[in-house]
């Protein structure tokens, strides 16, 4: 008689606990918590140190496009080309959602990580070369030191004009590449409801 109520109380703890009490249930999400994590997302291009909000989330939601083009995309699972192809207008563009997501993955890796870079430390290599002998000039107060103010002084004229053109060049550099990231992000946004496999 006990046995039998023993197993009836088994069963209705089974019937009313949730599903994730199963022993495949928590095996699966113990391996989910202490391996394979897949709602944790470490950006490959930034470090463990402290990153503003507004350079972490860019960076999250390309490297989550790069897990799924790299990991999940396969060519069997879904039918990306052909009657079935999912598309999707772009710039006025009409094209397959595929080629959008690998232009965007291609953009990311090889563009913004390596020939932006590239361009820019070639423009402060060449800023280096007219850089200003010295950048602050101290200012007395009635005999008193009082501090100083930004005065950059150059060896001639021309190294003054060439360290302009360079920085106005870089802050040009620098507005393309965030303009560039914003459009890449909308882009990333207006097909994100197709990364699914």
């Amino acid at each position: 008689m006990k046995v039998i109520v023993c197993l009836g109380f088994f069963k209705d703890l089974k019937r009313f606990s949730r599903q994730w009490w199963y022993p495949s249930r928590l095996w699966y999400s113990f391996k989910c918590w202490a391996w394979k994590r897949f709602t944790t997302v470490k950006p490959r291009y930034l470090g463990h140190t402290w990153c503003d909000r507004c350079e972490l989330l860019p960076h999250v939601m390309f490297e989550v496009l790069s897990h799924f083009i790299e990991n999940e995309c396969n060519p069997g699972d879904i039918e990306w080309y052909g009657e079935h192809g999912r598309r999707v207008t772009v710039n006025g563009e009409e094209r397959y959602v595929r080629d959008e997501l690998q232009q965007i993955y291609d953009w990311w890796h090889k563009t913004y990580h390596h020939e932006y870079p590239e361009r820019e430390n070639a423009l402060l290599a060449e800023q280096m070369k007219c850089k200003p002998i010295s950048c602050f000039t101290d200012y007395d107060d009635d005999g008193d030191f009082s501090g100083c103010v930004w005065d950059p002084q150059y060896a001639s004229v021309a190294d003054k004009i060439e360290d302009e053109r360079l920085l106005s060049e870089l802050q040009s550099l620098e507005k393309h590449v965030e303009a560039e990231r914003a459009d890449m992000l909308h882009r990333l946004v207006n097909v994100h409801q197709w990364m699914w496999t």
